[in-house]
């Protein structure tokens, strides 16, 4: 088979799994590089399949020695079909520590299903005991409701007014202008269901009262705060809610876990990276693309390795701990950084250039999008025939179980 990008509506509806394979070597020459700590040792990581997350994974796995459990819902790879781009990585990455002498396993479906905790539960009895981190970075439009059997789906929208901007068509590599209507009061509550923090708390709670947490155990999430330049859409928007909801569960959790663990729950605020829901957020990559850009120039830009393992070594389990008057830890303070988003807001408001997409922040804003499938990545060649079958054969192994 020969993989072309399948772009629908702005989503890439295939993969390229020899893209994704060299992109996974990219991470782990990247991650050999970085410094070394002391961190956990048995990490469970639920959405750890792609961006922050597999950054998490490879971070934890590679730097700190940890056993890593992830959690992920991914579209598997066969002889006619590509698979989502998470399939891959979650296989790439098995085959990149096979000779480590850590414990890695995957586990496929859905995260919010309590069939899903109870296998995770006995996997750790069996194999760990107990646990010493828990990283909840799960991105899902859609979670059922076990008590009532219905499917609830999170809206990205405004509250009160609508949201206009532009995006990036990404197939026809034209700026497009972008409206997103205000959500109604069922579109927020849904959003807080789906994207909040009840999910995070029913898994920490579900391992808590099996005696699976070891002391000192620490549970964090990832938010994103932004600024004035995304706020209509991110922090005053269902998502803004959603995020709210994720944060106040820190509360609820660390009542139990500081007096009985000498543990804690933690929020980050991460940088703004790109996602394939970045496109479907009016502002959003064009915002992403001039932030990308400035950073570059100012020699302030992270990968999203790079990201992570400094949130991990200095201020998880390092003393370099940024914190909010919330609380949060701001490992976002690089571009939250007033001159930056200064520098941001003037550029986004400009008349339009008519080379944006000429720009180095919009190539790499476009690169990384394509990536993050595995495709325009040097080194393939994306005219080679591909055997599905045979990759799948390879690297599809007992570590890798669906749910």
């Amino acid at each position: 088979m020969i993989i072309k990008p399948s772009i629908r509506s702005n989503f890439f509806t295939n993969s390229h799994p020899l893209g994704i394979k060299k992109m996974m070597d990219t991470y782990v020459a990247e991650v050999k590089k970085l410094d070394k700590f002391q961190g956990p040792k048995n990490v469970l990581i639920i959405g750890g399949s792609s961006g922050y997350g597999l950054a998490t994974r490879l971070t934890l796995a590679f730097s700190a020695g940890a056993n890593t459990i992830n959690v992920s819902f991914e579209n598997q790879g066969s002889a006619s079909k590509t698979g989502s781009a998470g399939y891959w990585n979650n296989l790439f990455f098995q085959d990149a520590v096979k000779d480590f002498n850590q414990t890695h396993l995957d586990f496929n479906g859905d995260a919010f299903s309590p069939e899903m905790k109870q296998k995770v539960l006995e996997t750790i009895q069996e194999k760990f005991g107990k646990i010493d981190l828990l990283v909840y970075s799960l991105a899902s439009g859609a979670r059922k409701n076990f008590e009532t059997g219905d499917l609830i789906r999170s809206a990205i929208k405004p509250i009160g007014k609508p949201a206009e901007g532009k995006t990036i068509d990404i197939k026809s590599l034209t700026v497009e202008p972008l409206t997103v209507e205000p959500a109604t009061e069922e579109e927020v509550k849904n959003t807080v269901f789906v994207m909040g923090g009840s999910d995070w708390y029913d898994w920490v709670m579900t391992l808590e009262q099996a005696g699976v947490l070891n002391e000192g155990f620490k549970t964090i999430s990832y938010t994103y705060v932004g600024g004035k330049n995304t706020d209509n859409i991110y922090r005053s928007g269902t998502i803004g809610k959603a995020k709210e909801d994720l944060e106040a569960a820190v509360i609820k959790m660390d009542q139990v876990l500081k007096p009985k663990y000498h543990g804690e729950a933690l929020i980050s605020s991460s940088k703004a990276i790109v996602s394939k829901a970045s496109v479907f957020i009016p502002q959003m990559p064009i915002y992403v693309s001039y932030l990308f850009d400035v950073m570059t120039k100012n020699h302030t830009h992270e990968t999203t390795l790079e990201h992570k393992h400094r949130l991990f070594k200095d201020m998880v389990y390092g003393n370099k701990r940024l914190l909010d008057d919330l609380g949060r830890i701001r490992i976002d303070h690089k571009e939250m950084e007033a001159s930056t988003q200064k520098i941001v807001a003037d550029l986004m408001h400009q008349p339009e250039d008519e080379n944006f997409l000429e720009l180095p922040g919009t190539k790499l804003f476009l690169t990384e999008f394509y990536q993050i499938n595995g495709f325009s990545v040097p080194g393939v060649d994306e005219e080679q025939e591909v055997d599905l079958e045979t990759l799948i054969t390879k690297y599809h192994n007992e570590k890798y179980q669906n749910v």
